[in-house]
């Protein structure tokens, strides 16, 4: 028991310590949800419509969300379209989903079609990948 006791304060000290005693937290930058999906090239102007309608005005009016893009496919992996939205950090995520869900309720008026809407967006994102990721701001460049 002792010896399982000392290796889960190992693991938390890995976890929740060291980072801390590093100085990890305080140079984190901003976070980036990023979604691929393989949505078939035939569909991606229906997808580019619905997201206008839909999703750019919750990115808008979101104000946990500081930007928000999506890329269409041009070469590589087999995703076709990428969405990225940035986080000052990880709790603005957390309320931006939340805030999101709000939004979203104030956006569709005809409570009846959030069902509709929703299954909507989950067929176009059937077979997702998300990723959480978090900018070096001392590795990053930006030029304008």
């Amino acid at each position: 028991m002792k010896a399982r006791n000392l290796f889960t304060l190992l693991i938390l000290s890995l976890i929740f310590i060291i980072p801390r005693l590093s100085g990890a937290q305080e140079k984190s930058g901003h976070v980036y949800e990023m979604t691929f999906a393989s949505i078939p090239y035939e569909q991606i102007e229906d997808f580019n419509k619905f997201y206008e309608t839909y999703g750019k005005p919750l990115d808008e009016q979101n104000e946990y969300i500081l930007s928000a893009r999506v890329y269409t496919h041009t070469f590589g992996p087999s995703w076709s379209v990428l969405m990225v939205a940035e986080y000052k950090d990880l709790e603005s995520f957390a309320k931006a989903r939340k805030r999101s869900d709000e939004l979203f309720e104030k956006l569709v008026t005809d409570k009846s079609k959030i069902a509709e809407i929703s299954t909507k967006f989950a067929g176009f994102l059937k077979g997702h990948m998300d990723a959480l990721v978090t900018e070096v701001p001392n590795l990053t460049t930006v030029k304008k």
